[in-house]
């Protein structure tokens, strides 16, 4: 005879049943997002109208349009804060698929072993026995000057020379798609960019049709860099901006409510001028 009750036998039933199962959750592993599914689409094949590019320094966006459909959406890395891409109204004036920069680049040895890179041919000189090689920028798209997008390295912040890096697969769609002529509006402060994860160069994944939460990004992109090309502001004189990011203690119901709390939101930014 079991001695030992019916509710006994059947906690401890539950509980072996509940360790199974939370073994099996800790060992599936999560699969790893694509780096660029996330921030990048195209679904402009076929439609009509002129293109038209919109650059956001301060969201480090690229957003396409035809006509006043927005079709595409891209990240990019602008210059750094020593070398800060120009913002204004331009057009692409010439586009070369396999650009190479005539002033950065790196020294190279006969063998073509790279002894001297990060180069400025402004400034650095060859050690004896090198050559100059100039930086590699497919899918190049001339703005202005030596500026212009083209396909490199995105590690997640402003880090070109004044160029609009662009991942593989959106620089090549985008030189499809773009005729000398189309205009580029540049607005935004690249110093007020969050950090992202990095793209390397190569990954040619995009999504064909914009997702829920594509779309949103999309969206508030899209009247970010309206906003910034339609609005006329006045110059003013440039400031060191700090971002913080704050975690606090999620506010009360009341305190929400009423507006009792003056605590910024949980994940907030806040920008410090200098």
């Amino acid at each position: 005879m079991n001695s030992r009750p019916p509710f006994s036998r059947l906690c401890t039933l539950l509980l072996v049943l509940g360790c199974a199962l939370g073994g099996i959750s800790c060992s599936s592993s999560k699969q790893e997002e694509h780096p660029l599914s996330s921030r990048a689409w195209w679904r402009g094949d076929g439609i009509q109208g002129p293109p038209k590019i919109y650059i956001n320094l301060s969201t480090q966006r690229l957003l396409y349009f035809k006509g006043k459909k927005l079709v595409g959406i891209s990240p990019i890395s602008s210059g750094r804060e020593s070398t800060g891409t120009v913002t204004g109204t331009y057009r692409i004036l010439d586009k070369d698929i396999d650009h190479r920069s005539s002033i950065f680049g790196a020294f190279v040895d006969k063998a073509g072993n790279v002894v001297q890179g990060d180069v400025d041919t402004r400034t650095d000189r060859a050690p004896p026995g090198t050559t100059y090689q100039g930086a590699n920028m497919r899918y190049f798209m001339r703005i202005v000057g030596g500026i212009g997008m083209h396909e490199g390295y995105l590690p997640g912040y402003p880090a070109s020379h004044g160029c609009i890096r662009l991942p593989t697969k959106m620089a090549a769609i985008f030189f499809k798609e773009t005729p000398p002529g189309t205009p580029v509006i540049i607005e935004g402060e690249s110093a007020l960019a969050a950090t992202e994860s990095a793209i390397p160069i190569g990954v040619d994944k995009v999504m064909d049709v914009a997702t829920g939460d594509s779309k949103r990004s999309a969206k508030k992109a899209k009247a970010a860099a309206v906003v910034a090309a339609e609005s006329k502001t006045e110059a003013k004189p440039k400031t060191t901006v700090r971002r913080a990011v704050v975690d606090v203690s999620k506010p009360s119901g009341f305190g929400s409510m009423f507006n009792w709390t003056r605590k910024p939101p949980r994940g907030s930014t806040i920008y410090l001028d200098q």
